[in-house]
């Protein structure tokens, strides 16, 4: 089941602004593209408790924030609202050890001071947010700066409360700005990913991670690697599980680190960063974050166990495996860069056997086997093989009631790969694996019969009869050995 949350940002911000292009000016300028305020349109501002924000909104029109004002102050509670939850989430990201975007001042609109400015505007339920660029201190997007764009009463979207909306808007939006503070054009898997793990790490009951992770656990044969386009941008939101999962693995410093090495090797793709980061720093490549990553997503949903994998995995949508029967057998099943094709076959044989074979042994590295005994409520026992060559696992699941399989590219770059998937519940794997045949023993030799001397009669036994029982038994030991 697809997430029934859009992505927060609207398609061309994800594809432009993240590039530091400029959508347009700012919302109170009459050059601006929508979402802005009206010509006539009075707006005001406030500046958050700790001095870091300038809030700007209006009281009346299309673009109006909700009037109450229970403490009297003056300033809509709303607005309040907002600058107290910019200001924990920067406080949060600066406790991880994040910078936080540096002074707009020198920029020409810059909403009247160097503050960071958020703006309260109605998006008309085709998003919620926009975090749009203003400078940066390089062509090539280093150090940059710029603004917000947040929904002004979230009327008529699927938050539980204005509060939990603002807090998600906030969390999300801003680390995109404290993003940009390292650099921009990283592209969309990375930005949005790691800016849903940040509103997740902020405050776990928030559940932006829970909405999107069906975006990722129904696509795990997309690449991780590589952004998705169209109707498929919210991919990229899902993919934070897998930054949930380093940082779970080995700690907030494994995306700090990302970010802060994204300066120092502008030119490099984010996962051959993570490859190094995670090889100099936690002994660990990114084939084998990735494979294990993979593992930890079969316990999720109903399956969930932290033991297994997650710490709140339960609230993940779980993955929805290509349901065959058994025996099985695909041709042509193809594997993009980090990505994992799931199968899922009836438990309660003896034994389930999977076969991979690669359309090329010689380019088979990075390659993964995973064969898991499950149930409904529980993961019961995984059995992995790696690569290269021809993949072999088996599990027993006379307990299971599912048996689940996925074939496994924990390569960062390069192309699409091929190979064949078997997979067969006969206990001796067959079709799939080579079964030997036990050689036939060899006959038993035939005892010579002796005639006997006294040829006077009586109850001597003659030659054919005694031979015809010879093959009598002869046949019924062979029948026994079939």
């Amino acid at each position: 089941m697809e997430s029934t949350r859009a992505p927060h940002e609207r398609p061309e911000t994800l594809t432009e602004g993240r590039q530091g292009q400029q959508t347009g000016a700012r919302p109170t300028s009459p050059l601006a593209v929508p979402p802005s305020f009206g010509a006539g349109e009075q707006v005001e501002s406030v500046v958050s408790p700790k001095g870091r924000f300038r809030i700007h909104f209006s009281r009346v029109g299309l673009n109006a924030v909700p009037a109450g004002d229970a403490d009297g102050s003056g300033v809509p509670d709303a607005v309040e609202v907002v600058g107290r939850a910019y200001e924990r989430v920067a406080d949060f990201y600066v406790s991880l050890g994040f910078v936080l975007p540096g002074s707009d001042a020198a920029v020409a609109d810059n909403g009247g001071d160097g503050l960071f400015d958020v703006y309260l505007v109605d998006f008309a339920g085709v998003a919620d947010g926009a975090f749009r660029l203003d400078d940066c201190e390089t062509e090539s997007g280093l150090r940059c700066v710029g603004h917000m764009l947040q929904e002004n009463d979230f009327a008529g979207y699927s938050y539980p409360s204005y509060e939990t909306a603002v807090d998600i808007l906030a969390s999300h939006e801003f680390f995109h700005a404290v993003q940009s503070a390292y650099r921009t054009g990283m592209g969309g898997v990375v930005t949005e990913g790691t800016a849903v793990w940040a509103s997740e790490r902020f405050d776990a009951s928030l559940d932006d991670l829970e909405h999107f992770s069906a975006s990722y656990l129904s696509r795990t044969d997309s690449s991780l690697v590589q952004d998705p386009t169209g109707p498929a941008a919210s991919f990229s939101y899902g993919s934070g599980l897998f930054f949930q999962y380093l940082g779970e693995r080995v700690g907030d410093a494994a995306i700090l680190r990302l970010w802060e090495e994204s300066v120092t090797s502008p030119e490099v793709r984010w996962p051959v960063l993570v490859d190094r980061l995670l090889n100099r720093d936690w002994s660990l490549s990114f084939d084998a974050a990735f494979t294990e990553f993979s593992t930890w997503n079969l316990s999720t949903g109903a399956r969930a166990n932290a033991s297994q994998g997650y710490a709140r995995g339960g609230g993940y949508e779980g993955l929805k495996p290509a349901a065959k029967t058994l025996p099985y057998q695909e041709e042509g099943v193809r594997l993009t860069t980090a990505s994992a094709r799931y199968f899922e076959v009836p438990g309660g044989s003896e034994r389930v056997w999977a076969r991979y074979t690669p359309r090329d042994v010689a380019n088979s590295s990075q390659q993964h086997l995973l064969v898991a005994a499950v149930t409904d409520t529980a993961v019961l026992r995984v059995t992995r093989v790696d690569g290269p060559g021809t993949l072999t696992a088996n599990v027993t699941a006379t307990d299971a009631s599912r048996v689940i399989i996925a074939v496994v590219d924990g390569r960062h770059e390069g192309t699409g790969r091929y190979g064949t998937l078997c997979l067969t519940g006969e206990t001796s794997g067959a079709p799939c694996v080579e079964v030997t045949p036990e050689p036939e023993p060899e006959p038993e030799p035939e005892v010579p019969v002796t005639p006997d001397d006294d040829d006077d009669g009586g109850c001597a036994a003659a030659p054919g009869a005694l031979g015809w029982a010879a093959l009598v038994l002869v046949g019924l030991g062979r029948r026994r050995r079939s």
